[in-house]
Formats: structure tokens, C-alpha cells, sequence
């Protein structure tokens, strides 16, 4: 039996709303971790059974209703690591990613204690695998595609963040 034009135009709504104002908003934290070597950017590795899994990644996630994003980015690095830090910790934001899904992802930058990043609890059901990659490493090719780091390809959205944290970084005048 055919549909009629209005189960029609309502299941093209679902999909088009799907990837508009509605579709889900992100945020994830980039933590850079200061110690004597040097400047580092703690990553994750998405765990097995969870979308991209292997790929290297900030934690993030999903914003949830009611939070605003830097809560929740604050609220993901806790779950998906354990390390707290709270949002009026955060250095400041990088531009916001919109995909070609119409998802919405806020990058945003705070500092974790060289002792808090070596010690992380990772969440086995997100995460498995910590990276602590050199800032000096990304800073050797500020704006690659993509990022040969540990055994993992880093791409994506997660290369774009990096690319605009070391524009930030060089700005700044930091060292590598």
C-alpha cells in the first residue's frame, strides 16, 4: 500500500530536522598537561563497541539536556577519564565544528596536572587506550591533516581542533 503524501513529507521532516537545529550538539576538552619535558595533549582512543572505535579523540560527548557545553565537557572528562576540572577552569574555546551531519561539536581547552594525567581512570566502556602526545610533535606540522601519533592515525574533527590550538599556541608565542 502506497504512502500518502503526508507520511511522506513527515518521514522527509525526521531526516532533514534530524540535521538541522535539532540534531545533537557536542563538546569535548582538550586538556594540555604542563611538566618539566614540555607542553602535552592528553587524547583517548575510543574503545571497541562504541562509534569509531581505535580512533585517537578528546574526551567529549554529547551535551546533555539543561548543560551548558563547557559542563559538559567538564562532565565527559570526568566520566570518560576521571579527571575533574571544572569548567571556570577551561583556558578558553576553539572554534565550534559543525560536520556535514549538522552535528555541532565546541572544542574547548583547559589544563590537567602532570600528576592527574598520568594517573587517569580510564572508563574501560569508552576508552581504551590513554595518549600523552608532545605538543612539539603537533607544533612540527601545525596544520597536517592528520597526525601520526602512537600507533593512531589522528584525523577528523580531532586534527582540526589540534590544527587551531596550535595556530593558538603559536599566537601566543609559547614554546614547542
Amino acid at each position: 500500500m502506497p504512502l500518502d503524501r503526508t507520511e511522506l513529507e513527515n518521514a522527509l521532516r525526521r531526516v532533514l530536522t534530524a540535521r538541522g537545529p535539532d540534531a545533537p550538539s557536542y563538546a569535548v576538552v582538550a586538556p594540555v598537561i604542563w611538566s618539566e619535558a614540555g607542553a602535552s595533549l592528553l587524547l583517548e582512543v575510543r574503545a571497541a563497541g562504541i562509534p569509531q572505535a581505535g580512533d585517537p579523540c578528546f574526551p567529549g560527548g554529547r551535551i546533555e539536556p539543561g548543560e551548558t557545553p563547557a559542563q559538559a565537557a567538564s562532565r565527559e572528562l570526568e566520566e570518560e577519564l576521571g579527571i575533574r576540572v571544572r569548567p571556570e577552569r577551561f583556558l578558553g574555546q576553539l572554534p565550534t565544528v559543525h560536520t556535514i551531519l549538522g552535528r555541532r561539536t565546541d572544542v574547548f581547552v583547559c589544563t590537567v596536572s602532570d600528576e592527574e594525567a598520568a594517573h587517569p581512570r580510564r572508563n574501560p566502556a569508552e576508552v581504551s587506550e590513554v595518549l600523552r602526545v608532545p605538543m612539539s610533535f603537533f607544533l612540527s606540522s601545525p596544520d597536517a591533516d592528520s597526525y601520526p601519533a602512537e600507533g593512531h592515525i589522528v584525523w577528523g574533527m580531532t586534527a582540526g581542533a589540534i590544527r587551531h590550538l596550535c595556530a593558538a599556541w603559536q599566537r601566543a608565542g609559547l614554546p614547542c
